[in-house]
């Protein structure tokens, strides 16, 4: 009987001790599973990153061409404006001149 006591006793034991592997084996398998998980969102998250940086690198070739354009015209205005200031003071002596001229020419039909 102590026999049979003691063969129930370790088939308890073992029972249990099964259980508690079953139990650290599952919890295991789930924390293995969040993990999965885990790593699926945050290699998503790094793949929507990687094509947000990309959109970036071709917005800003976008922008260096059109800022590259913006700035020959930027130039040519720069040129236009010195040329209209140049003008500028070429009427201002054609004004003087003329002014002269007519002083000039109402002395003349005063004689």
């Amino acid at each position: 009987m102590a026999a049979h006591k003691t063969e129930n006793s370790v088939n308890d034991v073992l029972a249990s001790l099964e259980n508690v592997i079953r139990a650290d084996t599952e919890a295991t398998i789930g924390d293995l599973e969040l993990l999965n998980r885990i790593n699926l969102h945050a290699k998503n998250r790094y793949q929507a990153m990687a094509n947000a940086a990309e959109g970036l690198g071709t917005d800003s070739e976008y922008l260096n061409q059109k800022y590259a354009d913006i700035d020959k015209y930027k130039n040519q205005v720069d040129i236009l404006d010195e040329r209209v200031g140049d003008l500028e003071g070429v009427v201002r002596e054609l004004e003087e001149w003329t002014g002269e001229l007519e002083i000039k020419v109402r002395r003349l039909v005063r004689r």
